[in-house]
């Protein structure tokens, strides 16, 4: 399967919609907390004040560069690139910082089967939606039978962040990415 459509293009159209449809405000969503128990393991549905913290502190970072996070500077000739001590998903997170001098923070990592890959990104994306939509983003949603994506947005002057799942080749992978506001 190719994959034509990023997940910075998905988020931009997501973006525009909005703003051609005059949202202006935050959108009613009601989220359950409980408790479901399978074979005597707890299904955790809430969101720790900690992990809420990552997130911000992520968001946060951004105005700055991500300058908090990096680590080592990655050999690449064609952007700058570090990586980074703050992994939203999988080991390998880089930070960005294009020709254009757009900063991004990305995550991604390979997932084995699709169940596997399904509960993943809709852990993360419940994560996102219980830290995120308190404070205004709103999050968008679209789910083909190869991919699943997840956008939260708040404004034209915040970074947008973007949760997107694809079938590649043989297996699955998830990429977490926190990128420019789309009106730059």
């Amino acid at each position: 399967m190719k994959n034509y459509i990023t997940p910075s293009i998905v988020a931009f159209i997501l973006v525009i919609a909005f703003i051609l449809a005059g949202c202006t405000s935050k959108t009613n969503q009601t989220t359950t907390t409980a408790t479901t128990t399978t074979t005597n393991q707890s299904v955790k549905t809430t969101v720790t004040p900690d992990e809420c913290s990552t997130i911000n502190n992520l968001i946060n970072g951004y105005e700055s560069g991500f300058n908090s996070i990096k680590t080592d500077k990655v050999n690449n000739q064609f952007t700058n690139q570090w990586r980074t001590n703050t992994h939203m998903i999988g080991a390998n997170c880089t930070v960005t910082l294009n020709q254009s001098e757009q900063v991004s923070y990305q995550c991604q990592t390979p997932v084995k089967t699709q169940t596997q890959t399904i509960k993943s990104h809709q852990k993360l994306a419940k994560q996102l939606r219980q830290c995120l939509t308190k404070t205004g983003w709103f999050e968008s949603q679209k789910e083909t039978a190869s991919s699943i994506y997840s956008t939260f947005v708040l404004d034209t002057k915040n970074p947008v962040i973007t949760l997107a799942t694809n079938q590649e080749g043989i297996g699955f992978s998830t990429r977490f990415e926190i990128a420019p506001p789309l009106g730059l």
